[in-house]
């Protein structure tokens, strides 16, 4: 009785594991993109003719948007607009009011979705665009999940990032292993040495004291105030200024200025190093940059756009964009040689990614006190 008992026990457990296995199957099925239904969307996009994108500017950045797609897919012209992040709101939120839509996608930064786009409900859902085989492959991505600058994980797909470089430096004054925290920079020996890009304007230079002002990073109001107050901070809205600055010697160190062109100037032979956020006690901070992408209200072509995006987040879409730009893929399988190791991402690592929203929203609010604590 007892083995018969048993035997029904375990007939019955393994019913139940194959209808799990079966229904798992289903789901996998399920989950993964119909190939008839995708040969139609292409098809569509392929009637449709075009797809027209607003991204930086850029020769670069726009070829790598551009040409390998419509090597591709030569029935479907790209319009690629180059423009800065604040053009986009006043270029579109007009045509909108006139009932002009003629934008099917936005490459750019965080700020344009987060402080202008989506509070005038002038971006849509991404999720129902991504339909193609390589953009519901979530198992390439990091963490394997797509990863968003706003809450609601919604409008603003972020796919590219890098480690923000901290500071420059003049390295016959600056000895490597001297700094340590951002608070080695409050002690006397750096009074009058320090410039700074200008934390009242939009730019690296805000987005730093934002850091600073953000709990995470264990420095706060008094550090800023310190800082500004007692130390003589030089303040510029020209980045080269400050790079001539540095390898000049005027300033031993600058904070805020671009990676992309202090790595140009060292590899020109003058005595610049950068260095990593990674590597302070604070801990590091991941920049998107441009790295995002969000989806206009009643996109003209919306096929089109599902092949577009589909090829922009497949690794090929990825690696050419990440050469232009010189900003890492959170694809895994995107390599990363053509970037100084210091702007890498290390996994595992702790970073604060100034690119989301509760980030981004302190703003404001960090301009106003930097605003009553920069000297007059």
């Amino acid at each position: 009785m007892t083995q018969k008992i048993y035997l029904l026990i375990t007939a019955a457990v393994m019913v139940a594991i194959g209808a799990t296995l079966n229904f798992s199957a289903l789901a996998v099925a399920a989950s993964a993109p119909n190939a008839a239904e995708w040969e139609k969307t292409v098809a569509a996009a392929k009637k449709e003719g075009q797809i027209v994108i607003i991204g930086p500017t850029g020769v670069d950045t726009r070829d790598a948007l551009t040409l390998g797609f419509q090597k591709k897919y030569p029935g479907i012209r790209v319009d690629y607009n180059g423009m800065s992040g604040s053009q986009v709101a006043p270029k579109l939120l007009p045509e909108f009011t006139a009932g002009l839509f003629r934008t099917d996608l936005i490459i750019h930064g965080t700020a344009t979705a987060l402080n202008s786009l989506i509070p005038a409900n002038a971006l849509v859902p991404i999720q129902p665009y991504l339909v193609g085989p390589e953009s519901q492959n979530l198992a390439k991505w990091k963490g394997g999940k797509l990863d968003f600058s706003d809450n609601s994980e919604k409008y603003n797909l972020v796919f590219g990032n890098r480690v923000q470089v901290a500071f420059v430096y003049n390295r016959d004054m600056v000895p490597a292993g001297k700094i340590k925290s951002w608070k080695d920079f409050l002690n006397p020996e750096w009074k009058g040495k320090i410039a700074m890009l200008n934390p009242g304007r939009a730019g690296a230079g805000q987005a730093w004291v934002t850091f600073w002002y953000f709990k995470e990073s264990g420095l706060g109001k008094n550090f800023i105030r310190h800082l500004f107050t007692a130390q003589n901070v030089s303040l510029s809205n020209e980045e080269r200024q400050l790079f001539d600055s540095v390898a000049r010697g005027r300033y031993p160190i600058a904070i805020g200025p671009s990676a992309t062109v202090g790595f140009e100037l060292k590899n020109k032979g003058l005595p610049i190093e950068l260095f990593g956020s990674a590597a302070l006690q604070e801990g590091g901070v991941l920049t998107a940059s441009n790295g995002t992408f969000m989806v206009p209200r009643n996109v003209p072509h919306a096929n089109a756009l599902r092949v577009y995006l589909d090829y922009l987040l497949s690794r090929e879409g990825q690696q050419e964009w990440s050469k232009a730009t010189g900003l890492t893929s959170r694809r895994r399988d995107v390599l990363n040689d053509h970037i100084p190791e210091v702007l890498v991402p290390k996994e595992g690592a702790k970073y604060v990614e100034d690119y989301k929203e509760s980030f981004v929203a302190l703003r404001d609010e960090v301009v106003d006190f930097v605003n009553s604590v920069l000297p007059r």
